[in-house]
């Protein structure tokens, strides 16, 4: 009986330092994520920045060739800012798929300790 209370305990122990584990990945995904805000909301001020000076130089450009100048400008800022809002958003969904994942893991050993608790307990 006392080594199976001792292989209970020592799982016990292992299962503890996996959670560990696990919570401390956890909370490093949740500094990405904030991390990850604070960049979109620089992005977001960036590319009002970016229309403003677009804008401006819209009205600075003169002429046919002007205009197609500045059109081509705006329209290869919109597609890098799109590309740009795809891998923000990806790198979201990744972390978030990750934390669903540590957080599933998390629940079962705190699951698993407890159904080597109630065990001990017997």
């Amino acid at each position: 009986m006392d080594r199976k209370v001792e292989a209970l305990h020592q799982q016990l122990q292992k299962m503890r330092q996996e959670k560990e584990v696990q919570e401390d990945a956890l909370y490093a995904i949740r500094q990405k994520q904030v991390r990850l805000e604070s960049v979109e909301s620089e992005l977001f001020h960036m590319e009002r920045e970016k229309s403003n000076l677009v804008a401006q130089a819209h009205e600075v450009w003169q002429g046919n060739h002007g205009r197609s100048v500045a059109h081509e400008a705006e329209g290869i800022a919109h597609q890098n800012w799109r590309q740009l809002r795809r891998t923000v958003e990806e790198s979201r969904e990744a972390l978030q798929q990750e934390q669903q994942r540590l957080q599933k893991t998390v629940y079962q050993l705190e699951k698993e300790q407890k159904r080597i608790h109630k065990e001990l307990l017997l």
